[in-house]
């Protein structure tokens, strides 16, 4: 027994050992505290500095095992430096704040603004960067390190806006991914709601890696407008096409002059690459929307600069006096925006050790929701996939053709063919299960149960004669307030009829069918389960069981071949047979998210793991519903 639980204790310490909190200073003698959030694993640290606006201080990785700091002007906090760099809040007002219809003084001069009837200074681009935050609470334990900061209204800020609040910064630091949260709370002794805007003027060093032509640095952003400035860099009203959908080149736009990005259809990001393999994500979302057009990416600098800015903003600049992009929030109310930053490193190559996997796509943000579409006459079949990210949907071909197949998803996760070849899919932030119709039509399966709106439906499969079966976690990814109290699983009969299969899953994941159709499968990826139901004729789901439990990591997406043999995407790709006898296991170099089989004869399996998709031949043959 004592060795027993000398054991155990180990293994807690090597759990949390991984992620680390701890201080420092942020650049030796006499520079402000950091605090640094370490995650040792995948190599990453994190610096934040309360005592500077609560902001970003160091953003850095390992590279091909040396340190490479992402964040222009990271840790330098020498007398006289601009603010540009690191990643300081702008709040509450980005851009400069000018009366409507005047000139301003400078491109970010200090303005006025009127709160009823009375009028008040405002600094460019707010007053939260500039004062000292105050650290509330840290952690590290083995799911992440975390810090959270906080300003409240004070004599500092009273002289420039009229209302209480309280706004936390909650940086975390997990699986080398760095979430932030603002949470603007509107003080219950407001007698008004309170307003702002809100944004980060955080900026990236180009180059990433020495020997790179930061000419060459490519950037990605899905907007389709760009909204177009006076000489004194005010929105004019103006607004053209323009998009950055289709990756360019930093030398081949001038952001010298900022250009405010908006009409975005779907969860904004940017993406910068360096040619040597190299790419860093940044996105946001908002707990509410606004109407366009707003602006959520502001970009700004190039190579002549040393960095570039894709500033994250949700609203528009001068939005105090236009009444545009403005946040309303009510007395005792709160509001949430994140933002999410990820580098994405060379991936290796597939080593003998993974013996028959192939890359046959790769730099993606995150790939999931692989269904094959069967041959139709001449036309060979095909994969396609989403990338949730990018909110796209891509079709591949055995010639390892790409293209795109659907645009604009609403973040797509899970999706499935049925047999006229309609692609149905489970969009994440559009929060509901819709179906591509061969002209191009999108009709809208199931969005609400009971007159509440869905969470943010995860993968969904289709019957041969049309039942369609999906599933819909609470996603943390989804900041809009939640409805239904609940993670279900639902079923759509052809008719239409939405019903509830189940809501006790605690987090149900991927979906299937057996061959026959009279099985239905899904994986609970939060208690590492795989639950099954009996399916009559009319499609209704009864005697619910585990089939399986204690998958070896946290099952995701399911496939079953035509002999009964259950496929889970999870630390790799488990293969069970149909009494849960665990048969064999496949690795993958990247954890493995869902699988579908594929080919001229069904006996490839294409699997979407993180950044790419792999296939492995197989002795199982799959089947297409």
């Amino acid at each position: 027994m004592r060795l027993l639980l000398i054991l155990l204790c180990a293994t807690g310490l090597f759990a949390q050992s991984r992620y680390t909190v701890t201080d420092e200073l942020a650049a030796g003698p006499g520079t402000p505290r950091v605090v640094v959030l370490r995650d040792t694993v995948a190599g990453v640290e994190v610096a934040v500095a309360p005592a500077e606006g609560g902001e970003l201080s160091s953003f850095r990785a390992k590279v091909k095992a040396e340190w490479v700091e992402f964040l222009y002007h990271a840790r330098d906090y020498s007398p006289g430096q601009s603010f540009t760099g690191k990643g300081p809040l702008l709040w509450p007002a980005v851009g400069g704040q000018y009366p409507v219809g005047s000139v301003p003084a400078g491109s970010c001069a200090p303005g006025t603004y009127v709160v009823a009837g009375k009028t008040w200074p405002m600094p460019c681009h707010g007053f939260a960067r500039t004062l000292p935050w105050q650290e509330v609470s840290r952690s590290a334990d083995p799911s992440g390190a975390r810090v959270t900061v906080r300003l409240t209204d004070s004599e500092r800020t009273r002289p420039f806006y009229p209302f209480a609040f309280q706004l936390d910064a909650s940086y975390e630091l997990s699986g080398g991914h760095l979430t932030l949260d603002y949470v603007v709370t509107s003080g219950s002794s407001n007698t008004a709601e309170m307003i702002f805007s809100i944004g980060n003027h955080i900026a990236f060093n180009v180059p990433f890696l020495k020997g790179t032509d930061p000419k060459k640095m490519t950037l990605e952003t899905a907007a389709t407008t760009q909204l177009l400035r006076n000489a004194q860099g005010l929105l004019n009203g103006e607004a053209k096409e323009r998009s950055f959908q289709a990756p360019e080149a930093l030398g081949d736009f001038d952001a010298r002059v900022a250009l405010p990005m908006a009409g975005y259809k779907s969860q904004p990001y940017a993406r910068l690459v360096d040619p040597q393999g190299v790419s860093l994500r940044l996105t946001q979302q908002a707990s509410t929307a606004l109407p366009e057009q707003l602006v959520r990416f502001n970009l700004y600098g190039g190579p002549q600069a040393g960095y570039f800015c894709p500033e994250p903003i949700f609203g528009v600049q001068n939005s105090l006096n236009s009444g545009k992009g403005l946040v309303k929030i009510a007395p005792g109310k709160n509001w949430k925006w994140r933002l999410e930053l990820q580098v994405d490193t060379p991936l290796p190559p597939v080593a003998a050790t993974f013996a028959g996997i192939r890359r046959v796509a790769a730099d993606y943000a995150f790939v999931e929701g692989p269904a094959w579409s069967k041959a139709a006459g001449s036309k060979p079949g095909f994969l396609v996939f989403s990338d949730i990210y990018a909110s796209k949907i891509t079709r591949l071909t055995g010639q390892g053709e790409v293209t795109i197949y659907r645009n604009y998803t609403n973040a797509a996760n899970g999706n499935a063919f049925d047999t006229q070849g309609r692609l149905y899919t489970a969009e994440r932030d559009g929060r509901r299960i819709s179906r591509l119709e061969p002209g191009g039509k999108i009709t809208v399966i199931a969005e609400d149960w009971q007159a509440k709106r869905l969470n943010s439906p995860n993968d969904v499969t289709v019957r041969r004669d049309g039942h369609v079966y999906f599933t819909d976690p609470a996603s943390k990814a989804v900041l809009e307030p939640q409805e239904l109290g609940f993670n279900g699983v639902f079923h759509v009969t052809p008719d239409g009829k939405l019903s509830l299969v189940t809501d006790k899953l605690a987090r149900p994941n991927g979906v299937a069918l057996t061959p026959d159709g009279k099985t239905l499968y899904v994986a609970d990826s939060q208690d590492r389960k795989i639950f099954a139901w009996d399916l009559d004729k009319a499609g209704n789901a009864t005697r619910q069981r585990t089939f399986l439990q204690n998958v070896d990591g946290s099952p995701d997406g399911l496939r079953v071949a035509a002999n009964g043999n259950l496929y889970i995407a999870a630390k790799g790709v488990a293969v069970y047979s149909p009494a849960g006898k665990l048969l064999r296991t496949l690795d993958f170099p990247e954890t493995p998210a869902n699988l579908t089989f594929g080919g001229p004869d069904l006996k490839t399996l294409y699997v979407t793991a993180r950044t790419s998709v792999y296939t492995v031949r197989v002795a199982d043959q799959g089947i297409l519903r």
